[in-house]
């Protein structure tokens, strides 16, 4: 069975415990069923804890769902920051953003069905993942090695994009070759040349920090 990138330490204290038993029990039972048929009693119940204490920590399933998308992509995040730090290239920075979470998608299936389930019903999901994406994407059309009319658009083709091909991964359709053809694609639409698109994405990725 995999385990779960987005695990993280528990903080000192039965508060920080108690509300980590719930976001790892909301992952996996979001992972199964999805967030709009996982009850609130099913959460507290996976967890180990009386029905009330969920109210202690969140109002509704839809806030738990929103934290426990943040904290699914947080981690890898941090990591992927952590190893392109000394990458100036908007372009490169993008790819390997793309590759990384479609990887480790295929490396951890419930990682990825929990961040696929939680997706639409997250908008603190998407605004965290959105960060950085955008912050490469602007530095790329200043430096001129993006070209395209709306950043909205732009931003839609990069996590669409990637949504799509974790998807694949996970219902084998695709294997690690997928990451880099859906990256290349990426670089593509935003106006990078075929040629050196696909020399980007043929790099290796730099090393990822590990831990949590």
């Amino acid at each position: 069975m995999s385990r779960p990138l987005a695990r993280v330490p528990a903080e000192g204290g039965i508060r920080s415990r108690t509300r980590v038993a719930l976001l790892e029990a909301a992952t996996r039972l979001f992972a199964r069923k999805g967030v709009g048929d996982t009850a609130i009693h099913e959460i507290a119940a996976e967890a180990g804890v009386a029905n009330g204490t969920f109210y202690n920590y969140f109002r509704t399933r839809e806030d738990i769902a929103d934290a426990v998308g943040v904290r699914l992509a947080e981690v890898l995040e941090s990591r992927i920051s952590a190893s392109y730090r000394e990458v100036a290239d908007a372009a490169e920075r993008v790819a390997i953003g793309c590759r990384v979470f479609i990887l480790q998608a295929l490396e951890d299936p419930d990682w990825a069905a929990a961040i696929l389930r939680v997706w639409s019903r997250s908008s603190a999901l998407a605004e965290r993942v959105a960060e950085p994406v955008l912050a490469d994407l602007r530095a790329g059309r200043l430096g001129g090695r993006f070209r395209y009319g709306s950043e909205a658009a732009a931003l839609d083709l990069v996590q669409g994009t990637v949504l799509a091909g974790m998807r694949t991964v996970v219902e084998a359709r695709g294997g690690a070759e997928h990451a880099a053809a859906a990256a290349c694609l990426v670089l593509r639409g935003l106006s990078v040349p075929v040629a050196e698109a696909e020399e980007i994405v043929r790099r290796p990725l730099p090393p990822r920090p590990r831990g949590g």
